[in-house]
């Protein structure tokens, strides 16, 4: 993320935070930790967004086992930045991928999810006619690393 130039990463942790900040305080990335992660994703995000200290243009929701290339995230940027979008999903021979990318307009929406009403689809529903999708000819998009062999498997994303 720091490669495709965004202006403020806020890694949000909760379980094994007390390990996990020792290995990213050297990223100098702004952590901060979710004490009730065991409300599941939306607890997280929520919790990411009122960290936000800067006024954004856009919001990038990504997990820690779903890695891009800088690349896509500038091409991501720069489409939201083009268009009238809420929210920008890429997409790799018409399957969605990951990153998301919010528009700042949907902070206050984001700010107010919970696992009950879908987290963070009830936002993407919400936005449905404001969603553009952008090809990325790059299947890391669609790549999740739950389990350490997925990541050996993809040779950490990026062949």
């Amino acid at each position: 993320m720091k490669q495709a130039d965004i202006d403020e990463i806020i890694v949000v942790l909760g379980y094994r935070a007390d390990h996990l900040q020792k290995i990213i305080s050297a990223c100098g990335t702004q952590i901060v930790i979710n004490k009730h992660y065991e409300y599941g994703k939306s607890s997280s995000i929520r919790k990411g967004i009122s960290s936000l200290q800067k006024e954004v243009d856009g919001i990038f929701i990504s997990a820690v086992d779903q890695p891009v290339p800088s690349a896509i995230l500038q091409k991501m940027k720069a489409h939201l930045e083009e268009n009238e979008a809420a929210v920008v999903i890429p997409t790799y021979e018409m399957k969605r991928g990951h990153p998301i990318l919010l528009h700042a307009s949907t902070k206050n929406d984001l700010l107010v999810i919970n696992e009950e009403t879908l987290g963070l689809r009830s936002v993407i529903r919400k936005y449905q006619q404001q969603i553009t999708y952008l090809e990325i000819n790059d299947p890391s998009i669609l790549l999740n690393f739950n389990k350490q062999e997925d990541y050996d498997k993809n040779q950490g994303g990026f062949k």
